[in-house]
């Protein structure tokens, strides 16, 4: 399934494993709102990593994913050619395995996370696969890692329905994620690099987020 194939790669990159599958935490739609207490007819976004804690240590996860972001990978999977028809999708589902994966391997080192860098590192895993991906398939569909750059961070759009909290919250994300990006685009373009690339990335993901910010900015 394409979740497990994402987690897969995300796992891979990072030199890390979970014994949980992001497959097995999807919930449906009518499960998701009743997780968040609103009424049937409210608007959601197609991605929502969902997290309650109980009265006890234990954490309840989630992982609500629109079933339509499915219906439009099965016939165009970016992991057989990039298109511009599956783009926005795959991405969409990058982030919401990434979150997933993200916030459990933070919780097994019991690090304290923030939405903040979970939004910060699902935007640079969505450039990471997707680069590394370029660097090593034979894509006749004319992408390339400006392109994406340019997909992810800078003609996007913001919901209409979110808050000005969380707007704020994901433009602060992009930007970061962007200077990040960049930096890796702009000194591992050539093969030679790619243990090179491997070693930053891996090094930056266990960083906590006032690290990643501070390495960011300097």
């Amino acid at each position: 399934m394409l979740l497990e194939q994402v987690q897969s790669q995300l796992e891979s990159i990072y030199d890390i494993g979970l014994k949980e599958r992001a497959e097995d935490f999807l919930i449906e739609k009518k499960e998701a709102l009743s997780i968040l207490n609103v009424k049937e007819e409210t608007k959601i976004p197609k991605e929502l990593l969902l997290v309650r804690q109980p009265v006890d240590e234990t954490v309840e996860v989630a992982l609500f994913l629109d079933p339509k972001l499915f219906r439009n990978l099965s016939a165009h999977n970016l992991f057989e050619n990039i298109s511009q028809k599956s783009l926005s999708d795959f991405c969409i589902v990058i982030e919401g395995v990434s979150h997933f994966v993200y916030y459990l391997w933070k919780s097994y080192r019991k690090v304290p996370i923030t939405q903040l860098e979970l939004e910060l590192q699902a935007e640079i895993d969505k450039f990471v696969m997707l680069f590394l991906y370029l660097r090593t398939a034979q894509s006749g569909s004319g992408f390339s890692p400006s392109r994406i750059f340019e997909a992810l961070f800078e003609n996007f759009t913001l919901l209409d329905h979110l808050s000005g909290t969380q707007k704020n919250r994901y433009m602060t994300a992009s930007h970061l994620a962007g200077k990040f990006c960049y930096q890796l685009h702009q000194r591992f373009h050539a093969h030679q690099h790619l243990r090179v690339l491997l070693d930053e990335i891996r090094h930056f993901y266990n960083l906590t987020q006032e690290q990643k910010i501070s390495y960011i900015m300097h």
